[in-house]
């Protein structure tokens, strides 16, 4: 990553907006950063680093105190960085949280922080914060924390990488090396082990738990079984299983005694089951004939009872008959109304369309004669406005003389009319003379008047014509009906015998209402009648079934006084008591032997069945523990905890081989700063001390002091030794990052300060390594006040304070020789 463009606003000291324009300085080389105490020469690597990753570069000040005091409150605070970094450009813009005026009102409102990042190609620029640092972190390889601790040496920052331990530094190779696979590895086997071990735990469960389901009846071997339970089956499952065995052997032989005693018991309830079967039987047929002569008793009954009431429903039958036969000619009686009845309503149907007709015809005879006086008026208003036209055209016609005087005759003209200049008798003109719209209001009103006039000869002509049509269809349908062509003696003939219609058709409907009644009183007869049949035959199919049942109830009770007599020979001198007593007692020892038979089967198939499981758990508590013991093994060889050896786990010594090379880097530099006095070393000693101990070991460092001869704690440095240990550390980490196959890489470094601590001869010691560094395509920025540094170093940023009236705050220079 190389810095090209920062642009601060509002930020840090910085009041207004300001711009350094790292390409100036070349792509290589050293650029020295100095000037006023306070002036904000920290806060640029405070920009680069807060740009990148939301955070100032040495952790000292936080998001919410960035925002320049020297700003107006309407200048926007944000840092914007445009990098170089594999050839590629991107652009980062961030702002902290900060209050500002509202856009809209009065009053202060809250800037939430943002961050945006710009790829080169066309893809969608990342807006979201958090989504913004992830991106930073994918594409640089490098937190914060590892940005800070390899590229950036901030103020007061020096010893933490070199004084951290070795988890953080384990944390930090980690990222750096891609070495979390072994890590994954690790933890895999670990939990790999712990659960093989909880499944041989399981297992062991499983066993005992079956075990302590053993059923045994026999107290000796309860005591053995109980002893090995105190000692959870630990080492002696086998002999159990071989004592089950045995248990088993004995329950059978048991069970094959109890099976011979009952097989004895079942004999001899079989043979008592067969007398008592005999007195049973005997005390059955002497029931069932009981029944069966009771049953014949009450069958005779039923059967006279039947003939009794047979007598009664043919009478009845016979009775209802006639009624139905009666009731029967009411229908037939009906049906001859119901057709005379219909042709009198089609007469009468008739009579009312003659009617109508007539009527119809009646009403076009008033209607024509209105027609004919509504014509007769019209005339006369035809003929009164036509004459009222005429004079007052005449009357118009006689006072044209009358205008000509008044309007054209003038003394000394001629006249229109005879040429005459003189007019000694001019004509005088009336004041009631019409004019010329009079004589057209009077004209329009004559024509209207006619049209009307003209508009009913239509009218009463086609009134006419359709009257002499319903005359004739009249007349044809009074001849067709009546045999008459008289239109007043239709009209009294249709009446009387439309009257005469109407009163045979009213007194049809008074008897066939009588008559009505008469048939539904037949056809419930009739149904009453098929339901007494009907009943009297079920009555009669019943009677004869009972009769079959009495022929074959005498039949079977002839059979059972048989059989009654053979029980009676075959159970002379038999004690009945005494055989139900001996059976009672049977069936006690049967059930005894029974309970005692599947007590025994469960046990046998409980402890068989034991057996095999427990077989089945100790087989595969065998091979888990096998497994258990191969994988818990390597685990923990992988994850450095095997008794006894170096607490170094898979991680840790593929981390130490980068990290011995990292320090080979180091030394190179810090030999040459420190005159071949140091030299960085890993703590050996500390990973033979540390075998049983529970902390990470194999990346701690120690420093070798040639002058002394002595190894010893990289603490006990002095603060310009541990400056120039930290940037030969960094420097060293920094090579061996970009030397790795697809490494990170780093074009550019940043060291703030803490050249004040070293002497003459190892400030031109430090200065010339950090030139060699800079020769290979890399750019270190030096923060400093030393005065020495202003004249080795050409390339400088100067820092300088406003005062007076240049303003407030802090502006920046580039100073390129």
């Amino acid at each position: 990553m190389r810095p090209l463009k920062l642009i601060m606003s509002a930020f840090g000291p910085y009041a207004g907006q300001t711009v350094i324009d790292f390409s100036q300085l070349g792509e290589q080389g050293l650029y020295l950063i100095t000037g006023d105490t306070g002036a904000g020469k920290t806060v640029i690597f405070d920009a680069v680093s807060y740009a990148l990753y939301g955070q100032t570069s040495g952790g000292v000040r936080d998001a919410n105190m960035l925002r320049s005091q020297y700003a107006d409150a309407d200048t926007p605070t944000f840092v914007e960085l445009e990098f170089s970094f594999r050839g590629k450009c991107y652009r980062v813009k961030r702002n902290p949280e900060y209050r500002r005026p509202a856009k809209r009102g009065t009053g202060m409102t809250k800037e939430k922080a943002g961050a945006e990042l710009y790829y080169p190609d066309d893809r969608v620029p990342v807006t979201r914060m958090s989504e913004v640092d992830k991106s930073i972190v994918e594409l640089l390889g490098l937190n914060h924390k590892q940005f800070t601790q390899i590229t950036m040496i901030a103020q007061g920052q020096f010893r933490k990488f070199l004084d951290t331990n070795t988890d953080e530094r384990s944390k930090i190779f980690r990222d750096l090396f891609h070495t979390y696979f072994f890590q994954q590895l690790q933890d895999k086997l670990k939990q790999d082990a712990a659960a093989k071990r909880n499944e041989f735990a399981e297992q062991q469960r499983r066993s005992e738990q079956a075990l302590n389901g053993i059923s045994c009846i026999y107290p000796a071997y309860t005591e053995q079984l109980q002893s090995f339970a105190l000692r959870h089956y630990e080492g002696c499952v086998e002999e159990v299983l071989t004592l089950v065995d045995t248990i088993t052997a004995l329950d059978e032989k048991e069970q094959q005694q109890v099976a011979a005693a009952a097989a004895i018991v079942t004999k001899n309830l079989t043979a008592l089951q067969d007398s008592l079967g005999a007195i049973a039987k005997k005390q059955q047929l002497e029931k069932y004939m009981q029944t069966t002569e009771a049953k014949m008793v009450s069958m005779q009954k039923q059967l006279e009872q039947e003939a009794a009431a047979a007598v009664q429903r043919q009478e009845a039958l016979q009775k209802l008959e006639a009624e139905v036969n009666e009731a029967q000619k009411g229908e037939v009686e009906l049906a001859q109304l119901q057709t005379e009845r219909q042709q009198l309503a089609a007469r009468q149907r008739e009579l009312l369309q003659l009617q109508d007709m007539q009527q119809r015809y009646q009403r076009q005879e008033v209607v024509l004669l209105q027609k004919r006086q509504e014509y007769k008026q019209a005339c006369d208003n035809f003929n009164h406005l036509n004459e009222l036209s005429d004079t007052c055209f005449d009357r118009f016609l006689s006072a044209q003389a009358g205008l000509l005087a008044h309007d054209k005759l003038k003394p000394g003209k001629p006249c229109p009319v005879c040429g005459s200049c003189e007019h000694p008798q001019p004509v005088q003109l009336a004041q009631d003379a019409p004019t010329e719209n009079d004589v057209e209001q009077a004209r329009a009103k004559a024509e209207a008047a006619q049209k009307i006039r003209d508009g009913l000869i239509g009218e009463g002509k086609a009134l006419k014509e359709h009257l002499e049509l319903d005359k004739t269809l009249l007349l044809g349908k009074g001849v067709e009906l009546l045999g008459c062509d008289d239109l007043k003696l239709i009209a009294e003939r249709a009446q009387a015998e439309l009257k005469d219609v109407n009163n045979k058709i009213t007194a049809l409907r008074l008897k066939m209402g009588f008559l009505q009644e008469k048939v539904e009183q037949y056809r419930k007869l009739a149904k009453t009648l098929e339901q007494q049949k009907a009943v009297d035959k079920q009555a009669e199919a019943a009677a004869q079934s009972i009769r079959q049942q009495l022929a074959g109830a005498e039949g079977q009770l002839q059979e059972l006084k048989k059989q009654l007599a053979e029980q009676n020979e075959l159970l002379t001198d038999v004690d009945e008591q005494k055989l139900q007593q001996e059976h009672e007692k049977l069936l006690v020892q049967q059930r005894e032997l029974e309970l005692q038979d599947k007590r025994l089967y469960a046990a046998i198939k409980n402890n068989q069945r034991i057996k095999q499981e427990v077989s089945g758990y100790e087989a595969r508590r065998a091979a888990c523990e096998a497994e258990y013991s191969l994988i818990n093994s390597l685990s923990a060889t992988l994850n450095g905890t095997l008794t006894g050896k170096k607490r170094v786990n898979l991680e840790t010594y593929v981390q130490m081989h980068y990290f011995d090379k990292i320090l080979q880097r180091a030394n190179v530099r810090l030999l040459h700063m420190s005159r071949g006095q140091y030299e960085l070393c890993r703590d050996k000693m500390q990973d033979a001390d540390s075998k049983t101990g529970n902390s990470k070991t194999g990346l701690d460092l120690e420093v070798k002091d040639y002058y002394s001869g002595n190894l010893r704690s990289v603490k006990t440095l002095s603060g310009g030794e541990s400056f120039m240990a930290s940037l030969a550390l960094a420097l060293g980490l920094a090579d061996e990052v970009q030397s790795c196959a697809g490494g990170i890489q780093l074009d550019t470094m940043f060291v703030d300060e803490g050249f004040g601590s070293l002497d003459d001869s190892s400030l031109q010691q430090a200065i010339a390594t950090l030139q060699g560094l800079s020769e290979g395509h890399r750019l270190v920025g030096i923060i400093s006040h030393v005065h020495d540094l202003q004249e080795m170093i050409d390339k400088k940023i100067l820092v300088r304070k406003k005062r007076g009236q240049q303003g407030t705050g802090s502006e920046v220079a580039l100073v390129v020789d």
